[in-house]
């Protein structure tokens, strides 16, 4: 149900759920691929669920990644 599906893949073969970064490049690469021009978005399925990035009309990409986990203690690591 949705328009595109995108995965990513660290250096070590591991697959996280989304990167900020990625799928703003993702939808930038639709975009182009599309010859979408103007102010547009669509949906993408994640391992973290939908996202909607918005291409605007200068060509950047923004992305509501959500609310940022800024205190240490909830950020989920495999660090002791």
């Amino acid at each position: 149900g949705t328009d595109y599906t995108m995965r990513i893949f660290n250096s070590d073969g591991s697959e996280p759920e989304m990167c900020g970064n990625g799928v703003r490049c993702f939808a930038k690469f639709v975009s182009q691929l599309e010859n979408l021009h103007g102010r547009h978005s669509f949906t993408i399925h994640t391992g973290a669920g939908l996202i909607i990035p918005e291409v605007l009309e200068d060509g950047n990409v923004r992305v509501d990644m959500g609310e940022p986990v800024l205190k240490a203690l909830d950020v989920p690591t495999k660090l002791p």
